[in-house]
């Protein structure tokens, strides 16, 4: 088995167990951007500033709204993801493929240290006749 496939299968596992908590996140994170501006917003209300003073806090505004964008961005598409998780059974996709990864470290532990277990006799007919034809130096074919 290619190791590629798992970790593919744990790429899936982090993909479901993780977008829900990127969403929230990043909605938290937005959440500060926009405390962050409302701050702004009433700090240049409520005080009264020079045209360098309005510069420097329009300057630090435009790049608030910035950031803001490329987090709003990131979460309009962190939602659409997150329907795709929500539409399946996010919790039995994810519980099926921690079946499968522990299902393939199984096989490859069996597949590293094969044994057989003998359905017929056969093998001790065989031995017999070996350790039979050792003792008495003929070597009979039946």
């Amino acid at each position: 088995m290619d190791i590629a496939i798992e970790d593919l299968l744990k790429c899936m596992l982090n993909f479901y167990q993780n977008v829900d908590k990127q969403l929230k996140a990043k909605q938290d994170e937005e959440k500060l951007l926009n405390d962050q501006q409302q701050d702004i917003l009433h700090y240049i209300e409520a005080t009264t500033l020079n045209a360098s003073g309005y510069a420097k806090v329009g300057k630090r505004l435009k790049q608030l709204r910035l950031e803001r964008r490329v987090v709003k961005n990131e979460i309009e598409k962190l939602t659409l993801i997150q329907g795709l998780t929500q539409k399946h059974n996010n919790r039995m996709i994810q519980g099926d493929i921690i079946q499968l990864l522990k299902g393939l470290q199984t096989i490859e532990k069996r597949q590293a240290e094969p044994k057989y277990v003998c359905r017929t006799n056969i093998l001790e007919k065989l031995e017999e006749k070996q350790n039979d034809s050792r003792n008495t130096n003929e070597v009979t074919i039946t």
